[in-house]
């Protein structure tokens, strides 16, 4: 990362309103480092998503916070969060459970509670939450 992007870039779990959200870290998609932003906390939350509906939950929110490139996320991605960000999540009981859109013979989901990783039936409803990244080149 070059020192001009390292000065743009806020400290992990802070603001970043020119990103459209908190930033929570980055990760690398494709032999790529990418950041990677979620909107906010559980008020961007949707509650009791069946797997099958994930994404089309999440293209459904539209534009958030000026950005309209909002995506599922990768259990990667809802890793990162639990180790980066979790007071942003619900974070007790049967309710910190989110999908991710990850799918390997099952669909899964992390618990942030503990930071439980899951496969789940795709009829069980857990929370859903947009996720948004973009290549550390794009800076």
């Amino acid at each position: 990362m070059s020192t001009q992007t390292a000065t743009r870039t806020p400290a992990i779990n802070q603001p970043w309103p020119e990103q459209g959200g908190i930033y929570i870290g980055s990760r690398l998609i494709d032999g790529v480092v990418h950041h990677v932003v979620i909107p906010g906390g559980t008020e961007f939350d949707t509650k009791d998503v069946e797997f099958g509906d994930v994404e089309k939950t999440v293209a459904a929110a539209g534009a958030i916070n000026g950005h309209s490139d909002w995506r599922a996320p990768d259990q990667e991605d809802l890793m990162l969060a639990y180790i980066n960000a979790r007071e942003h999540f619900v974070n007790k009981g049967m309710d910190s459970y989110y999908w991710s859109r990850t799918e390997r013979s099952w669909p899964w989901a992390v618990g942030f509670e503990v930071g439980y990783t899951t496969t789940g039936s795709r009829r069980h409803e857990f929370r859903v939450r947009p996720f948004r990244s973009f290549p550390d080149s794009s800076l």
